[in-house]
């Protein structure tokens, strides 16, 4: 294994667990529990080419960018971010209302 391959698998290892922490923390929103956890895992895995041909997390590379570096542009990895996040609440939404469809042909919506 590469060091990119073995860094990478721990950075997937961090994103599961900080995707089942904002789903633990979400448990009093119960339908913003797979958003909030589906959006923290794509965030931090969602991967940016950098110099070289290593690849990086997206958020990081807009974090350095944006930040840390004066001559950087952030603005591909916002755009990615952006794309992956408008992605996962278009699923979200069309999962939402395929669940929301089947109560109402099971009958779970109405009342009595």
């Amino acid at each position: 294994m590469t060091d990119q391959a073995a860094a990478w698998v721990v950075i997937l290892m961090a994103a599961l667990g900080a995707s089942a922490l904002a789903f633990v923390a979400l448990r009093r929103w119960p339908r913003l529990r797979w958003l909030g956890a589906s959006l923290v895992l794509a965030w931090t895995a969602t991967p940016f080419s950098v110099a070289d041909g290593h690849i990086a997390p997206a958020f990081a590379v807009f974090v350095f960018r944006r930040f840390l570096e004066d001559a950087a542009n952030p603005r591909p990895p916002l755009a990615l971010l952006l794309l992956v996040t408008v992605l996962v609440v278009v699923i979200h939404a069309v999962a939402g209302l395929v669940a929301w469809r089947r109560g109402l042909r099971r009958g779970a919506w109405r009342n009595g």
